[in-house]
Parts: structure tokens; sequence; C-alpha cells
């Protein structure tokens, strides 16, 4: 459960030639600014990562050694409690009896049966879901399968390092802040089957989801990520303003406070967070702060 509630946060499809992940040597989603007396590192990560993602590249590595605090989008530790779990799978249940095929329709099921089969989800623990939570469950699932784990994540393994060296964490939002934009997916204009609709249309136009997300991670396409935001933004307007750019707004003042302090700082987001009109990089240079990439 807790793979799965980072796995869709973390899920980004960009189509990009396989073979680059190995051949291509492209600076790391990692932004620098500074003021009179401190720093800022700016990483985008994944949140589940294969082991293979492992060693790092080192100017992540020396971002970390050059900080004394951690910054994630939330505390970790408490996300994956028993008592958030609890609540996450509750609001994942369907608000009705009907069959999951009665309610997302013949075609999307057709779609979802497909794709459960070709994962190894069996089709009834799917049926009591709400859409959007069954998307979740497959993407899942496609990661689990190639081989990415959630203990890999960047944010995790740095979450794991500051522990071991008893560094402050910080995180830009609640715990219960994080929790609501799951638990209210289907709320305020986010349709819970256009989210599905969604991830199923990811499957469709990449024959290696993971693979490909995995690639523009680790070859630091800044643009491919953007491509990926704004198809979001088209298709998804009111997901994209709930789970990204009403976030980045809120987090942008955050990131300008703890510049304002005096310890230099490693703050670790999804990688979808940094591009575009309304990504963090935007709104920070919006606001007078001059980030150079770090390479």
């Amino acid at each position: 459960m807790k793979q799965g509630f980072r796995a869709w946060m973390g899920s980004l499809a960009i189509l990009l030639g396989v073979w680059l992940a190995s051949t291509a040597q492209a600076a790391p989603l990692l932004w620098v600014v500074e003021d009179g007396n401190s720093k800022l590192y700016l990483a985008g990560s994944l949140h589940l990562l294969p082991q293979s993602a492992y060693p790092l590249d080192p100017a992540l590595e020396r971002a970390y050694a050059d900080t004394e605090r951690l910054v994630l989008e939330a505390d970790l530790k408490q996300l994956e409690s028993p008592t958030n779990q609890t609540m996450l799978l509750a609001a994942a249940q369907a608000d009705s009896d009907a069959p999951l095929r009665a309610r997302i329709g013949d075609a999307m099921y057709q779609d979802v049966r497909e794709h459960a089969k070709r994962l190894g989800l069996p089709l009834f623990s799917l049926d009591s879901l709400k859409p959007w939570f069954v998307g979740l469950m497959l993407e899942l699932a496609a990661y689990q399968q190639a081989g990415f784990r959630p203990e890999y994540g960047l944010d995790q393994h740095f979450n794991q390092r500051a522990i071991a060296d008893e560094r402050p964490i910080l995180g830009l939002e609640t715990v219960d802040e994080h929790m609501s934009l799951l638990v209210g997916l289907g709320d305020n204009g986010v349709d819970s089957a256009t989210t599905l609709a969604a991830t199923l249309s990811q499957f469709a136009a990449y024959d290696d989801l993971p693979q490909t997300v995995y690639t523009a991670w680790r070859t630091g396409d800044l643009n491919a990520m953007e491509q990926l935001v704004d198809t979001m933004r088209a298709e998804q307007p009111a997901a994209y303003e709930r789970l990204l750019a009403n976030r980045n707004r809120r987090w942008v003042t955050e990131l300008t406070a703890l510049l304002a302090g005096s310890n230099n700082v490693l703050v670790i987001v999804g990688a979808a967070h940094l591009p575009g009109e309304h990504g963090l990089l935007a709104l920070m240079k919006a606001r007078g702060l001059e980030l150079r990439r770090v390479n």
C-alpha cells in the first residue's frame, strides 16, 4: 500500500530511447540557488527506483554533503504509518456496490482486465475500488514487475541517510495535507474515471512505462518532463491543479523562507514539480531567485 501511495505521485511517462539510460551523460535534475550565507539545492526525484540506479550521480552526493538539513514533500515515516494506510484504503473503496465494469463502462473495463492479467493482479481485487485507485494499483504493479521499489526512491534514500546522520528532516507540507491529496481524489472536479483513463493511456503509449520514466530521470531531460506535465495539464486540468500547480504555489513560499535562513538545505520533490509555467523552477525565478543547474 505505501509503495502505491508514492508510486502514483511519482509516475511520469516520457518517451525516450531506452538505450539512453546507459549511454547518455547528462546533468541530474538538480539546481542550486544561493544568497549571502546559505544555499538551497533542489532535486527532482522518482519515488520508486530500481537498485541499478545506484550509485547515484556524484552531484547528488555532493549536494547532500554540502547541506545541514533535508527537506522532503512530507514526513515519510508518518505517511507509512498504519493509521494513514488504513485511511488511504478506506478512501479507495467505491461509494456504491456496483461492480467496476458498471462504473467505468465496458471498453475501459476491458483495458483494465487486460493489464491486470499482464501484471498478475487478480481482477476481483480491483472490483470494489474507486477508478483512481485501480489506476494506482495497475501502475504500482508495473513498477514492481520491472524491479522498482520505494526503498530505492531518491527521497527514501536520503531520508534514511539523514536519519543515520541525525540530520534534521523537514516537510514542505504536513502529513494531513499530503494524505488529503489522495483521499480527496474525485472531489473538486478531479474525476476518478478520468484519472484511471490517463493511466491506461500511458500503458497504451509506452511499451515499458517504468523504463521510459527512469530513462528521463536518469538522463535529466527536463524538456521531456515538461512535455509530460503539459499533457497532464491539457487532459486532466483539475488533477494538474490539485497535485502539481497548487502545491507548487504553496511550496515556493516555503523554499524562499528556507533560503532566507542560515543553513544549507537539500530539497527533494517529485520531478514533475520542477518544469513548466507553474513549476518550481519558474516560480522561484519569478521571485528573483537565480537558480543554477548543477552538473
